[in-house]
């Protein structure tokens, strides 16, 4: 009897599990490894986590895969992220690095000056025009660095859109 009834709070707790990835991933995508940790934090066992995975990712409502390509084409192609800065946040979610690099090769073949130079120039456009070219060159370097762009190209560019580079006379 104590058998048939731990294999019954098994299977309870199975579904239970399944049923907390199905409504996880139907709010907001997420990694195999973020569903993981919060079925563990749960109390769920380990077990009983591996099988809610497994399940999930036979359901497709677990693809990591998928998710990088989201990520990419959305905080990379829309938002206009670097792609350290995406690897970096690919990274700290769990997802494989040949996941990583597969869905970065949109994002490796642009050219970053032309990306940034874009990015730069919205947003300089929203600035107050009577800010003087210091202040804007300064909003932008931070600006692209928190896009994840390097030191000297967010220099460059901030430079070019802020017109410090030119004579005000």
């Amino acid at each position: 009897m104590t058998e048939t009834r731990a294999r019954a709070d098994r299977g309870a707790a199975r579904s239970a599990a399944v049923a907390f990835v199905l409504r996880s991933t139907k709010a907001r995508p997420q990694t195999a490894a973020e569903l993981r940790a919060k079925l563990t934090d749960r109390g769920y066992e380990a077990d009983v986590v591996a099988a809610a995975i497994d399940r999930g990712i036979e359901l497709s409502a677990i693809d990591d895969a998928a998710f990088a390509r989201a990520w990419v084409a959305d905080r990379g192609l829309v938002r206009g992220y670097s792609s350290s800065r995406l690897r970096q946040e690919l990274h700290r979610r769990q997802v494989p690095a040949s996941l990583i690099d597969d869905a970065l090769r949109p994002i490796d073949e642009r050219d970053d000056l032309s990306v940034a130079t874009e990015l730069a120039r919205a947003r300089a456009q929203r600035m107050p025009a009577s800010l003087p070219p210091d202040a804007v060159a300064r909003r932008l370097l931070g600006f692209l660095g928190r896009r994840g762009y390097g030191e000297a190209l967010s220099r460059r560019v901030a430079i070019d859109v802020s017109g410090l580079d030119r004579n005000w006379d």
